[in-house]
């Protein structure tokens, strides 16, 4: 089986790289390299990238990446059906990748090799006084404003159509383990939504690096990106409003896996979202069984409009941010 590390970074093509660049730097991400095609984005950990923009004529998705273990794990990969011969990749810091496909058609990218690079300064989590368990004595807290700093790629969300397909196809070409499923009684073997983690033995990783949901259509609904704390979050979410961006749920806090979540939809249409404070689970961690109803998405926040659902494929009004005369009246 393929040990796969992490996921690794996801690529859109965009129209508009200008105003791409500007809503993903308010977001938290950092331009790490840039060429005539693509810009590649950076957040605070090692990885030279998580996010790459290209440059095409229509918005789409391209491509979701994990990092595998080894480079036997890239060659084990390219013996799988439907896989690439293994090849070099074009960004910063080199690497290989094996292309596969998943069974909409989705490419998945398994990398291996790519350089890593110094840490960028990240301020430390807020030490918390809950009502029974104090332990900040003499000591203030001030975090400073500005951009929610984004630490790595958590998660990627899709919509499908032909759910027991993909669910297979994730467990058994990546060795996904499911950490809850939504279902609906009596019919426990057809879920609308599954949440897979990381197979990492007994290491603890995300409750979730893949959702999967029944859809009308296939379509990436979000990806997602971890901040440091849920003051980072909010702080961020406040900075993106200031900045002229329109904020499409959040702030609140999800049901399964328990991320506090904030979601943005970006000046091509996508979802995108800021997470922290997530649920940690490894092999031993038992599959949860949820009743499918809208009380199993949140447990609290903003309503949530029926728009969610349809993610990147909502035909919404552009979030280019106002003017900075609209800005300067706004605060």
């Amino acid at each position: 089986m393929l040990q796969i590390k992490d996921i690794n970074h996801v690529l859109y093509r965009h129209p508009d790289l200008g105003v791409v660049e500007r809503f993903l730097t308010d977001f938290g991400l950092v331009v790490m390299h840039r060429t005539e095609q693509r810009l590649y984005f950076r957040g605070t950990c090692s990885l030279p990238y998580v996010y790459i923009a290209e440059k095409a004529s229509e918005a789409s998705f391209g491509a979701i990446a994990f990092a595998v273990e080894s480079l036997d794990d890239l060659h084990q990969a390219s013996r799988l059906p439907g896989a690439s011969v293994i090849r070099a990749l074009e960004g910063p810091g080199g690497g290989q990748y094996v292309a596969l496909h998943d069974p909409s058609g989705r490419r998945i990218e398994l990398v291996h090799g790519i350089e890593a690079v110094g840490t960028l300064p990240q301020r430390a989590a807020l030490t918390l006084n809950s009502a029974h368990h104090k332990q900040r004595f003499g000591d203030v807290q001030r975090p400073g404003k500005g951009a929610a700093q984004v630490l790595r790629l958590g998660h990627a969300a899709i919509g499908v159509q032909d759910m027991p397909r993909h669910l297979a196809w994730y467990q058994q070409m990546l060795g996904m383990l499911p950490s809850d499923l939504v279902v609906e009684e009596p019919d426990r073997d057809r879920p609308s939504a599954a949440f897979l983690r990381l197979n990492r033995g007994s290491a603890w990783t995300d409750h979730h690096t893949i959702a999967l949901f029944q859809a009308p259509k296939d379509f990436v609904h979000h990806v997602s990106f971890e901040v440091q704390d849920f003051d980072a979050q909010c702080l961020g979410h406040e900075w993106m409003t200031l900045q002229g961006w329109s904020p499409f749920w959040g702030v609140g806090r999800h049901m399964l896996g328990s991320q506090i979540f904030d979601y943005w939809r970006d000046p091509s249409g996508n979802l995108i979202e800021h997470f922290t404070d997530g649920d940690l689970f490894n092999q031993d961690s038992p599959s949860g069984y949820t009743q499918a109803c809208d009380a199993s998405l949140y447990q609290w926040g903003p309503p949530m409009s029926v728009e969610f659902f349809l993610g990147g494929e909502c035909a919404a009004e552009q979030t280019v941010p106002r003017s900075t005369s609209d800005r300067q009246r706004r605060s």
